[in-house]
């Protein structure tokens, strides 16, 4: 047997053991959910992170755009743990950059926005 066949077949016998045993444990390859608590306080962080985000968004580029570097400046979100939602103070159309901005960086964080 050569050496390559023979190091297929073990690679081939050890991805099947693997699965097997993955098939045996669904727990082991599968992580615990948060907690609420635990859910809460990862949303909430995110929320501060991405607030934080559209305040260092270099709006200068949008100022050439007619939009006020205010709606940055000032944009501002909160996690309501009674409704489930992520809320946030844009409502005027010069907030909607602000709000992209906003919703792209919860997407890269797990969390995007419906």
């Amino acid at each position: 047997m050569k050496a390559s066949t023979l190091a297929a077949a073990l690679l081939g016998f050890s991805c099947l053991t693997l699965s097997a045993m993955a098939q045996q444990n669904p727990t082991a390859t599968q992580a615990t959910p948060p907690s609420p608590e635990q859910s809460q306080a990862m949303i909430e962080k995110a929320v501060k992170h991405c607030v934080d985000v559209v305040h260092q968004f270099p709006a200068h580029n949008q100022i050439d755009l007619g939009t006020n570097e205010n709606f940055f400046k000032h944009f501002d979100a909160f996690y309501n743990p009674a409704t489930g939602r992520v809320e946030n103070n844009g409502y005027l159309n010069g907030d909607i950059p602000a709000q992209y901005q906003f919703s792209k960086c919860m997407a890269s964080q797990g969390l995007p926005l419906k």
